[in-house]
C-alpha cells in the first residue's frame, strides 16, 4: 500500500469529524424567529444543511473507520 492510501483513513476521520461538529453547530447557532413552529424548525434551510453535514459525517467516520468498504468501480 502506498503513502497516499495509508493516509486516506485518517483523512476522512478528520474531516467526518469537522462535518459532524459544523453540523452539531448550525443546528445551535442558526437564527430563530419568534414562536417558530415544530414543521418551520424542522423545514429550514439551516436544519436541512445540519442534517446532510450529519449524515455525510457519520458516513465519511464509517468509511475512515473501515466499516463501509470504498466502491471499486
Amino acid at each position: 500500500m502506498n503513502s497516499a492510501a495509508a493516509f486516506l483513513p485518517k483523512f476522512y476521520l478528520v474531516a467526518s469529524t469537522i462535518l459532524i461538529l459544523s453540523g452539531v453547530a448550525q443546528v445551535f447557532v442558526r437564527p430563530r424567529r419568534p414562536r417558530e413552529t415544530m414543521l418551520e424548525k424542522i423545514v429550514n434551510r439551516s436544519t436541512i444543511t445540519a442534517l446532510f453535514s450529519l449524515v455525510f459525517g457519520v458516513l465519511g467516520f464509517l468509511l475512515g473507520l473501515g466499516i463501509l468498504k470504498m466502491p471499486r468501480f
